[in-house]
C-alpha cells in the first residue's frame, strides 16, 4: 500500500532497473530485530507517503482550482488601478499561492502522525514478513491473527489471518514482490489452520485525514488491494472468488 521515496540518479548494485526482472527473491518471517525494524519502517514510510497523494488531491481538485482562480480575479479587480499596480498584484498572488500550499501541507499532516505510530508497540504480537534484495528490505507485510469466531455473523472457529500493513518500495512494484508477500502470508495462515485472510479494517494505510469527498483515489486503491488478496487467498486457502 503504498508512495514515492526520492530516487538516486542511477541504480546501485542492489537496486533493480525498472525494465529488468528481479531474480528469485526470498520472502520470510523477519527474525532479527534489524529486519523487523526495516519492515516496520517500510510500512511507516508508505503511510507518510500517502500525504503526497492527499496534497495533490487538494491542490488539483476542480473546485479548489475554480476558487483559486476566482480569488486571483478578485485581487486583480480590487487592486488594479494603473499599470504600476501589476508587480504588487503578482506579489500578492504569489503570497496567496504560498498560503494555499502551506494550508495543504497542514491539512495532510495527519499522515505523518499516523506513520510515527507504526512501531514496536503498534506491532504487538504480530509478525513481520519481509522480502529482501541485496540485503535490503524491499517489501513488508504485517500479519496478525484473530482467534475464534471472527467478525459479525461469519463463524470462523479456526481463526484467520489479518493483514495490518503491506507495501513494496516504489521501484520494485509491478514485479511480483507484493503478491509474493501475500502468498507467504496465506501459506502461514493455512499452516495454522486459518479459514481466511483479510485486510484489517484499521490497517496501516487505512487512515483518511481528508473529508470523504476527497478520498475516492484512496478508496479505489483499497478496493484493488483487497481484490488481490482475495485472489491469492482463493488459491492458497480455497476460499473467495477467483477473477
Amino acid at each position: 500500500m503504498s508512495s514515492p521515496p526520492s530516487l538516486p540518479l542511477a541504480p546501485s548494485s542492489t537496486e533493480a532497473p525498472a525494465d529488468e526482472e528481479l531474480p528469485p527473491l526470498e520472502t520470510h518471517v523477519a527474525i532479527t530485530p534489524a529486519d523487523q525494524i526495516a519492515g516496520l519502517k517500510l510500512v511507516a514510510d508508505s503511510v507518510a507517503q500517502q500525504r503526497q497523494l492527499a496534497a495533490r488531491i487538494l491542490l488539483y481538485h476542480p473546485l479548489h482550482g475554480a476558487l483559486f482562480a476566482a480569488l486571483l480575479a478578485g485581487l486583480w479587480h480590487l487592486m488594479y488601478k494603473t499599470r504600476g499596480d501589476i508587480p504588487l498584484i503578482f506579489t500578492t498572488g504569489a503570497g496567496v499561492a504560498m498560503a494555499v500550499l502551506v494550508g495543504a501541507r497542514a491539512a495532510t499532516a495527519g499522515y505523518i502522525y499516523a506513520a510515527e505510530a507504526v512501531g514496536r508497540e503498534w506491532l504487538g504480537e504480530d509478525v513481520v514478513l519481509v522480502t529482501k534484495f541485496g540485503g535490503d528490505v524491499i517489501g513488508s507485510l504485517i500479519l496478525g491473527w484473530e482467534r475464534g469466531e471472527g467478525r459479525g455473523n461469519r463463524r470462523r472457529k479456526g481463526g484467520r489471518g489479518v493483514v495490518r500493513g503491506w507495501t513494496t518500495k516504489l521501484r520494485y512494484r509491478g514485479k511480483g514482490v507484493g503478491v509474493a508477500l501475500l502468498e507467504e502470508a496465506v501459506r502461514i495462515v493455512a499452516e495454522k489452520g486459518g479459514e481466511e485472510i483479510v485486510f484489517d479494517d484499521k490497517h496501516a494505510n487505512s487512515k483518511r485525514v481528508l473529508p470523504a469527498m476527497y478520498n475516492a483515489p484512496f478508496d479505489r486503491k483499497e478496493a484493488a488491494y483487497r481484490a488481490v488478496l482475495e485472489d491469492v487467498a482463493a488459491v492458497g486457502l480455497g476460499g473467495g472468488k477467483k477473477r
